[in-house]
């Protein structure tokens, strides 16, 4: 599916914090001094997952600030399957212009190599470009559960082996892996209900089929505002502004790394040469200064998250080395 952006005006207001991070990475960007002006000609996002995602509607939101910014065409494709292994092979075999891209959550580039024997591309043929949001996991359980704290949640899990269903986003996703950091961490033993996705995890929850879920904010927000739902606790050293009720896992005494964050970050085919990541990192930065961008996904639970290159790099580099030595210790494997 492909849409066309025209220019959108941009938003006035301070966000000084927020502008203060963004020009450091424009500092960076501009400091190499043959990053060239992006795009030449019409260029694509691939989202590899389904219309109407988070990552898809960061995507446009991107696309359409890019291209206004730009005055070229910025499209979206979606390229859903196989835990975003389709749209990523994708990429990782077009033409190394920087008019081919992946939105993407970077977290499934670290890990897939490590979850699936074969892949039709290798880790090696993608390279970072910017990370572009990022939204924080939370711990949410029905509120007739009967524990109303993480404290209570875990004191049931030990007395109860097993006998705690978590609903997540599928084997290997940052939901499953982050269950299996809380197992590890408390030695309990809890039973992961997989579902194809954040949206029918949660339904499931809603619905009284399973207790909990570990997922992002946007998809219970409702829930929780309607008493329906109670947030036990969130993965951030600073309490999220949309559940200001809900302790951070610090706060909850527990380890504020056990709920891995998802970053939704755009890579490259890795032959790409440098100067155009920087002109495309900087065009990125561009777009993530606009206050309107900023507050447009705030609401939806995502912080606007720029990065460098290396920065993005090192990430994937850190995620599968911790969570690689988890899938392996774990025996996780999918086909």
């Amino acid at each position: 599916m492909n849409q066309v952006f025209t220019a959108a005006p941009a938003s006035s207001s301070p966000l000084r914090r927020h502008l203060l991070a963004v020009a450091g990475v424009l500092l960076l960007a501009a400091s190499g001094a043959q990053a060239q002006t992006w795009p030449a000609q019409t260029a694509s996002i691939v989202v590899p997952y389904t219309p109407g995602s988070a990552p898809d509607v960061l995507a446009r939101g991107l696309a359409e600030r890019l291209s206004g910014a730009t005055d070229k065409t910025v499209v979206v494709e979606n390229k859903p399957g196989a835990n975003a292994i389709v749209g990523s092979d994708a990429v990782a075999k077009a033409a190394a212009t920087g008019n081919t891209l992946l939105l993407v959550d970077r977290l499934t580039l670290s890990v897939n190599p490590v979850l699936y024997a074969k892949l039709p591309y290798a880790a090696r043929d993608l390279t970072g470009v910017s990370d572009v949001a990022s939204v924080d996991l939370a711990v949410v359980c029905r509120a007739d559960a009967p524990f109303k704290t993480w404290s209570e949640m875990i004191d049931h899990a030990r007395k109860h082996p097993g006998a705690l269903m978590v609903a997540t986003g599928g084997q290997g996703s940052v939901h499953h892996l982050s269950l299996e950091l809380i197992e590890r961490h408390y030695g309990v033993q809890i039973t992961d209900v997989p579902y194809k996705g954040m949206v029918p995890a949660a339904a499931a929850v809603v619905g009284g089929g399973v207790p909990c879920v570990v997922t992002g904010p946007e998809t219970v927000l409702e829930h929780i505002r309607s008493g329906r739902l109670r947030g036990l606790v969130v993965g951030n050293a600073r309490r999220s502004p949309l559940m200001p009720d809900v302790p951070t896992l610090a706060e909850a005494g527990a380890p504020g790394d056990l709920l891995i964050p998802t970053h939704f970050t755009l890579f490259a085919p890795a032959r790409t040469p440098p100067q155009v990541i920087r002109g495309i990192n900087a065009a990125v930065a561009r777009a993530q200064a606009d206050p309107g961008f900023v507050s447009t996904f705030a609401a939806r639970g995502l912080v606007i998250a720029p990065g460098t290159p290396e920065q993005v790099n090192a990430g994937v580099e850190a995620e599968t080395a911790r969570l690689g030595k988890l899938i392996r210790d774990a025996n996780i494997r999918l086909e």
